[in-house]
C-alpha cells in the first residue's frame, strides 16, 4: 500500500504539462551497496550528478527521490520521443551505482484520457480467449 502511495504521490507531482513530442519516465533504482557506502563515507546530493547525466542525453531531470526503508531510487524525467534511454541504464549500471532497476513510461491523468480514447478506437479488433 505504501509503494501505491509513492507511485501516486510521483504522478501528481509529474502531472505538469510537458512538451508535445516528448515522453516521460519513471526510473526506479536499487543501489549497489557500495554506493550506499560511499554515500556513507561522503554524505551527497545526487540530484545534480543525475542532472548532469540526463542532459548529456538529451533529457530533463523532472524530479529525484530515495524511497526510505527499500533502498530504491525513484528518478522522473522526459526525453524527446526520439531519444533512446537505453544510453541512460547502461551508463548507471556501467558506473556501479544501481544494481537492479526498470524504466517505465508515465502519463498524466489528463493525458491518460486520450490514451483511453485511442484504446477505445481499436478495443473491437481484439477479444479475450475463449473457452
Amino acid at each position: 500500500m505504501k509503494m501505491m502511495a509513492l507511485v501516486t504521490a510521483l504522478s501528481i507531482l509529474a502531472t505538469r504539462a510537458h512538451a508535445e513530442g516528448t515522453t516521460r519516465y519513471m526510473l526506479e533504482g536499487i543501489a549497489d551497496p557500495s554506493t550506499w557506502g560511499a554515500i556513507l563515507a561522503n554524505p551527497q546530493d545526487r540530484g545534480p550528478n543525475a542532472e548532469a547525466l540526463m542532459n548529456a542525453a538529451g533529457c530533463e531531470l523532472i524530479d529525484y527521490y530515495f524511497g526510505m526503508y527499500n533502498y530504491k531510487s525513484y528518478v522522473v524525467i522526459e526525453c524527446p520521443k526520439s531519444v533512446d534511454i537505453g544510453p541512460i541504464q547502461i551508463t548507471m549500471f556501467g558506473a556501479g551505482t544501481v544494481d537492479t532497476g526498470t524504466a517505465t513510461p508515465i502519463v498524466t491523468t489528463s493525458e491518460m484520457v486520450d490514451v483511453a480514447k485511442a484504446a477505445q478506437k481499436i478495443s473491437g479488433s481484439y477479444g479475450g480467449p475463449s473457452e
